[in-house]
């Protein structure tokens, strides 16, 4: 929040088809209905529930950032959109007296959804949502170390997860804490091509302060040492891994 305006990757880069992504998009506009009232968790600056808006009844969109909620705001109006609500919300336990606390009345939305965003939502889905509700979240997960990571400044190298199943028990925790249970769960790793050093650099770089990592400048002798030992035809490689879950209120 304090390096870009909202929350979006600024890096240039090609995805192959069947991301996670672009599924989490498509599964979330085939839940959508006119009748609809959704809540878009940790929205950022309401990318996605700008997307949604002229599809559904209403739109409650929350980030505990408040330039990005300001844009969001200010986006939809640009837009003429006169069914979405955006407020500045930290649903955190440590910020709510130890309990996770959804924006919202009991038994408000039909469809939560969440984008890249924490887990402890969760934990107050079941009170906000009507009964037949569903829920919908798609989570990052960490790329596979390259073989050329070390060649990097510190600053610069990838870390992986240490468990590469972390995400499912701890989600099917929460829903289970709320009387829910998973319906689905999908995995997705496709190549994700980076043309330039300086693309891959962006990637590296990414919420980081100009002051806390080393330069382009300084950095570009090894990245174009890594492109000319490790590219291909359309430059270099990373794996990009996504999961996507989805979980029904009982009716």
């Amino acid at each position: 929040a304090t390096v870009q305006e909202g929350y979006y990757y600024p890096w240039a880069s090609q995805l192959a088809p069947g991301n996670g992504e672009d599924n989490y998009l498509d599964l979330v506009h085939q839940h959508l209905r006119p009748d609809l009232a959704v809540l878009d968790v940790a929205c950022g600056h309401g990318e996605v529930a700008l997307r949604i808006a002229p599809h559904c009844r209403s739109v409650l969109g929350y980030d505990r950032i408040a330039t990005w909620i300001a844009r969001a705001q200010q986006t939809a109006q640009q837009q003429g959109l006169t069914n979405t609500t955006f407020v500045c919300h930290n649903s955190a336990r440590d910020a709510n007296g130890g309990q996770a606390r959804l924006p919202g009345a009991a038994a408000t939305f039909d469809l939560l959804i969440c984008r890249r965003g924490p887990f402890h939502w969760i934990d107050d889905a079941r009170r906000v949502a009507r009964p037949g509700a569903t829920l919908l979240m798609l989570v990052p997960d960490a790329r596979p170390i390259p073989p050329w990571n070390a060649w990097l400044p510190e600053a610069l190298r990838m870390s992986a997860a240490s468990d590469p199943h972390w995400a499912r028990p701890s989600i099917e925790q929460r829903l289970a804490s709320g009387g829910l249970t998973l319906h689905s769960w999908w995995s997705f790793e496709v190549p994700e091509f980076f043309a330039t050093p300086a693309q891959l650099y962006d990637l590296l770089a990414w919420g980081w302060t100009a002051d806390e990592v080393p330069s382009f400048a300084e950095t570009q002798p090894v990245l174009e040492r890594i492109f000319a030992d490790y590219g291909g035809s359309h430059g270099m490689e990373l794996r990009h891994i996504r999961h996507l879950w989805k979980a029904v209120v009982p009716g």
